[in-house]
């Protein structure tokens, strides 16, 4: 008892340091998050993307990359999207790049494992939204439409109305604190603190996991093994870290949160994180989760679930073997 009692205390200590310590950098993240949120920025550039045509690509892979949503909250906008009339390779490009990056991920990937790691994802995941978007344009030719992925017509509707027949898609943002606020007093400032607590909720909860998982595997699981994978430089460990994380819900901050205590020489290893491992667990991580493909199976036929799966796998792959092949940085 005496043992468990000292193991649970000093994993106590070191999620506490950490989290702590990445705390300020936390905070300044969701704070230009929760800006783009009360300005509604993102929903102004979303709502033009349906009259874009060609640009839609480009447009959607952009808003991805200040987009404040995971890939779980973005599945229901690109199904809503779909069903305004925006094209399948925009809405693509949209869905693979918003849980790429965010101006929380940069700020806490900055903070972390520095400039350059938080720079290569911003590249990256326009390099993904693009490729993602373009390769389902392309497929168009092969029965890749918007008229006629869906399992079921799916009926008309605001997804945000409260009776909206269709439970999965059925969003209940007007019961988060910040809606409530705005309907009681249409205050921006109020709305603002209201937004930015939500934020520190549900971005630092993905945090805490991350940190958590990292003091655990420290803990539990031998480090030379995990840094052999970390810091490996052959083909395996961007496989192996590709494969493992696809039925994963990684979101951005809980894997920069979980590589931190590898990375970091004050409170971790001090490992040096390779260049390929690292853009496979960064980049192929949050694109895939199991919520995800649960509601790709339900709302979707098989090949686009196939489409999405393979994008996501095929992208990872390019970009960390990419990555590693440069002959510079």
């Amino acid at each position: 008892m005496e043992n468990a009692g000292k193991v649970i205390a000093e994993l106590g200590l070191g999620l506490w340091s950490e989290f702590i310590y990445i705390l300020p950098y936390l905070a300044i993240g969701v704070f230009l998050e929760a800006i783009v949120r009360t300005m509604k920025w993102h929903v102004k550039i979303r709502h033009a993307l349906t009259r874009f045509g060609a640009y839609a690509i480009v447009l959607a892979t952009l808003l991805g990359v200040i987009s404040p949503l995971c890939a779980c909250a973005t599945l229901p906008l690109v199904i809503s999207l779909l069903v305004a009339g925006l094209p399948l390779a925009p809405a693509m490009a949209l869905l693979i790049t918003s849980p790429l990056m965010s101006p929380a991920g940069y700020t806490l990937l900055s903070w972390e494992l520095g400039p350059l790691w938080a720079n290569t994802v911003v590249v990256s995941a326009v390099l993904f939204g693009l490729f993602a978007g373009y390769v389902t344009l392309f497929l168009r030719r092969y029965g890749f439409t918007e008229e006629v992925i869906f399992k079921n017509t799916l009926p008309s509707g605001d997804f945000h109305d409260p009776d909206y027949p269709v439970e999965e898609l059925r969003c209940d943002c007007g019961k988060q604190l910040s809606h409530r606020v705005n309907r009681c007093t249409h205050n921006k400032l109020l709305v603002f603190l209201a937004k930015f607590w939500e934020g520190m909720f549900k971005i630092g909860k993905f945090a805490l996991l991350g940190v958590f998982i990292e003091v655990l595997a420290v803990q539990f699981i031998p480090t030379a093994w995990v840094s052999s994978i970390l810091e490996g430089q052959g083909l395996l460990p961007i496989f192996a870290l590709t494969f493992a994380t696809i039925p994963l819900h990684l979101p951005q901050v809980t894997a920069a949160a979980m590589l931190y205590g590898f990375v970091s020489p004050e409170f971790g290893e001090g490992i040096q994180l390779s260049r390929g491992a690292g853009i496979a667990l960064l980049v192929g991580g949050p694109v895939t989760a199991l919520p995800v493909m649960a509601l790709f199976i339900a709302m979707f036929k098989k090949r686009v679930l196939a489409l999405y799966l393979a994008i996501c796998i095929s992208g990872t792959l390019i970009l960390a073997m990419g990555y590693r092949a440069l002959p510079f940085f």
